[in-house]
């Protein structure tokens, strides 16, 4: 029912289809290259010489960090589990991949629910509600405009330092 993806990702010494497919062994190829697509590492992987038969763990697989946690992100979204549970998914990436990516798990989130567990801004600004943590303790929870709605709340204090 849970699928959780881990901040730290880990690749098998095996091929990318065979990496995604982890999450359901049963998976097709399209399955496989839908989730890819989904979240923006597919056309990287067309490029492969093997494309997505290239066996990670040798000299010529060389993935980077956000590769590999698109890879790792794709690999829980083929298993289709009602609730899925991202830890920090977009901090190895840049900003252009980064938009994508959340623009893309709102569209995965309108079957299931998603809680992201993030420290950047960015990656959660569009969620339907966050709920601002410190010390172990839940301060606030809202909308990005709600909370920046207090004027002298924990979430805006967070907001304004990134920004400043």
């Amino acid at each position: 029912q849970v699928t959780y993806v881990f901040q730290e990702t880990e690749t098998l010494a095996e091929s990318i289809a065979d990496n995604i497919r982890f999450g359901r062994p049963d998976a097709t190829m399209e399955e496989v290259e839908r989730v890819a697509k989904s979240v923006g590492i597919h056309d990287f992987i067309v490029t492969l010489p093997e494309g997505y038969e290239t066996r990670l763990g040798t000299t010529s697989s060389k993935l980077s960090v956000g590769q590999k946690q698109r890879i790792s992100i794709a690999r829980g979204l083929i298993r289709n589990t009602p609730i899925l549970i991202l830890d920090e998914p977009t901090s190895g990436l840049d900003p252009k991949t980064e938009n994508y990516l959340i623009s893309a798990l709102q569209e995965v989130a309108r079957n299931r629910l998603v809680i992201i567990i993030a420290h950047r801004l960015s990656t959660i600004r569009r969620s339907d509600r966050i709920i601002f943590l410190e010390d172990g303790m839940v301060h606030e929870q809202g909308s990005h405009e709600q909370l920046m709605a207090i004027e002298f709340g924990h979430y805006r204090r967070f907001v304004e330092l990134q920004s400043a």
